[in-house]
C-alpha cells in the first residue's frame, strides 16, 4: 500500500485505528474458549456487520458522486465481498457460514430471528453502520466502512510497510480457529479470499478517502470514526460480557 501517512487526514484517523483494540481479543487467539462462547462471538460478528457488509457498501456507492475512480473502488470492493468474484471464491458471507460449518455450528444459529437476543450494544453499533453507510458528506461512509470497519489495529504499521498480514495456506494453517478449535483448513476459504485482496482493497480505500476529502469536510470524517470506534469498544465490552470474560485489573489500566 502506498499511501500518505504524513496527510493530516491519514494521521487523525490513523489515531483512531491505533486504539481499535480491544482487551478480550487475545482470549480468541488462544485455545480455552467453550463452543458456547464461540458461537456467542460468531453471531455477534456475522449478524451485526458480516452477513450485510456487501449491503452497506452498495448503500456507500450509490451515495458516492460521479468520480470514476472512487467508484470503482467502492463497486470493486462490493463486487468481491457479495460475489467473491476478484478471489475467485463465493459472498464472504457465504464463507463465513462455510467456516461456522467448520466448527460444527448450524446456518440457522446465524438466522435473523437470533438478531434480537444479541447484546444491546451490539444492536447499537449495527445501526450505526447502517446509518452511516449513507451519512453526508460521503466521505464520512467511506471511511466508516472502508477504513474503521475493515481496518485493524495494524493499520499504521501495515501502512508503513512494518507489518504484512499472512496469505494462502500460511494464513490457514496459522489461524486460531484451525489450530485450537478444530476447523478444517477446507472450511477456511474466507481467510483465504482475505489475504488475496485486502491489501489492494486497503491502499485504495485509504487513497479514495485522503484524495476526495477537502480540508472543510475532514472533521467530519474524523468525528464519524470516533463514534464508530466508542461504539465498537461498547459493542465488544457486550460480547465479552456474554462470553463471560472478565478482563484483569493490568488490562484496565
Amino acid at each position: 500500500m502506498r499511501v500518505d501517512t504524513k496527510h493530516p487526514l491519514a494521521e487523525r484517523l490513523l489515531a483512531v485505528m491505533d486504539q481499535k483494540h480491544h482487551w478480550a481479543y487475545p482470549s480468541l487467539t488462544k485455545p480455552g474458549l467453550s463452543r458456547s462462547q464461540l458461537l456467542v462471538h460468531f453471531q455477534h460478528e456475522y449478524l451485526v456487520y458480516v452477513r450485510d457488509f456487501p449491503v452497506l457498501l452498495a448503500r456507500l456507492l450509490g451515495e458516492t458522486p460521479p468520480i470514476d475512480e472512487v467508484r470503482r473502488v467502492f463497486a470493486e470492493n462490493l463486487y468481491e465481498e457479495q460475489t467473491g468474484g476478484l478471489s475467485k471464491s463465493a459472498p464472504h458471507p457465504e464463507l463465513f457460514l462455510r467456516m461456522m460449518e467448520g466448527l460444527g455450528f448450524s446456518r440457522s444459529d446465524f438466522d435473523e430471528s437470533v438478531a434480537s437476543t444479541l447484546h444491546p450494544a451490539a444492536q447499537s453499533y449495527r445501526q450505526l453502520l447502517r446509518e452511516g453507510s449513507t451519512r453526508t458528506p460521503w466521505q464520512a461512509g467511506a471511511a466508516l466502512l472502508t477504513i474503521f470497519v475493515e481496518g485493524s489495529l495494524n493499520e499504521r504499521a501495515e501502512l508503513d510497510g512494518r507489518f504484512a498480514r499472512a496469505k494462502g495456506e500460511d494464513a490457514i494453517s496459522r489461524h486460531p480457529l484451525v489450530l485450537h478449535y478444530g476447523c478444517p483448513p477446507s472450511a477456511m476459504q474466507l481467510v483465504r479470499a482475505h489475504g488475496d485482496v485486502e491489501g489492494g482493497h486497503r491502499g485504495d480505500a485509504w487513497s479514495a478517502v485522503l484524495g476526495h476529502t477537502p480540508p472543510e469536510l475532514e472533521r467530519d470524517v474524523v468525528l464519524a470514526c470516533e463514534r464508530a470506534l466508542a461504539a465498537w469498544h461498547r459493542y465488544r465490552d457486550g460480547v465479552a460480557e456474554r462470553m463471560g470474560l472478565h478482563q484483569r485489573v493490568s488490562e484496565a489500566s
